[in-house]
């Protein structure tokens, strides 16, 4: 009987060690700036650079299918800024970008036709932060700019989606 308890402890805690090893013990892929290479929801951080018409990072990452939500804080006292993420290339980027200048901040310097636009933050203030949550499009490198008008084709960096 004695032995026939250890035996049923021996595999309670084998089964155990399996189930916690099953569940894992790896990192969550949702706090790091330049993306990840997992399949789960990411949160990239990127900014502009003081007053400069540059964004602080000019290649950002993803995974195809990724669901990102993108924090852009505005380091400028006095300009606006948005981030942009464009389908095309630099043609779209140009039209999305001039279109913008009739827009106005009101329509947050984008056309009304946003078919070439697959993410687009809110116009942020100096200072101020805002986000946009997007799911990250096929494998291959897209644009994203700032529409603001005169900060493209200064202001702009790639998103590489794996």
């Amino acid at each position: 009987m004695k032995m026939w308890s250890r035996m049923l402890a021996l595999v309670v805690l084998t089964v155990m060690a399996l189930a916690l090893a099953a569940c894992g013990g790896g990192g969550s892929s949702s706090g790091g700036s330049a993306g990840g290479s997992s399949s789960g929801p990411v949160i990239l951080e990127i900014g502009s650079k003081g007053e400069e018409l540059l964004f602080d990072k000019t290649e950002l990452r993803v995974s195809a299918g990724q669901v990102v939500t993108l924090r852009f804080k505005n380091n400028s006292a006095v300009q606006q800024h948005n981030w942009i993420l464009i389908k095309g290339g630099d043609a779209e980027a140009a039209a999305i970008a001039n279109a913008g200048l009739t827009a106005g901040p009101a329509a947050n310097y984008l056309p009304a036709d946003k078919s070439n636009i697959i993410a687009e933050s809110p116009l942020a203030n100096g200072n101020e932060t805002v986000e946009v949550t997007f799911t990250a499009p096929a494998p291959g490198t897209y644009l994203y700019i700032c529409t603001v008008p005169g900060h493209y084709p200064l202001m702009q960096g790639k998103l590489v989606v794996n």
